[in-house]
């Protein structure tokens, strides 16, 4: 088995790790939890659509390297650095790499809106969501319901709206590929 890229699959992963770290900019605030709503849920879906499951994890993992333990800005609200990670919202990142590889392992080799928009909502809300309540529940030393008040509640809406977004953009960024 070959386990090389080729040069369009190593471009294919820069440019989704790019639009992961620039999506990352797209972030505000919630006054009552430390977790933010941001744009990164819907690059990280996308990533999931357009990427084999191998090149998602090693996508995801560069950019928790490049922006937990190198420390660039490239993280939610355009920070850096292990104490994100290790963070009330480390859990969320942590959850995208997990969350997304199954993502890509589900979503089918039909290019196809309604099954990438189930795959999205259906595996990764719940995975990511497990991922940010640990981490929460953890640092902040909070209760379940707290963290879900915290970590989930507040996000259900917009995340699946992302994901939808998500598998519309994969779609058409397929079919390019494909014709490509």
């Amino acid at each position: 088995m070959n386990d090389s890229f080729s040069t369009k699959d190593l471009a294919k992963m820069a440019m989704c790790l790019a639009v992961i770290s620039v999506s990352s900019y797209i972030a505000f605030p919630l006054p009552f939890t430390p977790a933010m709503v941001v744009a990164t849920t819907a690059a990280t879906c996308l990533t999931a659509f357009v990427l084999t499951p191998k090149q998602t994890f090693l996508t995801l993992v560069a950019y928790l390297i490049l922006g937990g333990v190198a420390g660039l800005p490239i993280l939610p609200g355009g920070m850096g650095g292990l104490g994100r990670l290790l963070g009330p919202t480390g859990g969320f990142y942590f959850g995208w790499v997990v969350a997304f590889t199954l993502v890509s392992v589900f979503k089918g080799k039909k290019i196809d809106f309604k099954r990438y928009s189930i795959v999205g909502i259906v595996i990764s809300l719940p995975v990511v969501y497990i991922g940010g309540l640990i981490s929460m529940i953890l640092v902040l030393n909070i209760s379940l319901q707290a963290a879900i008040v915290q970590a989930v509640l507040p996000f259900i809406f917009g995340d699946v709206v992302k994901c939808l977004l998500a598998a519309f953009l994969g779609v058409r960024l397929n079919k390019a590929l494909e014709n490509g």
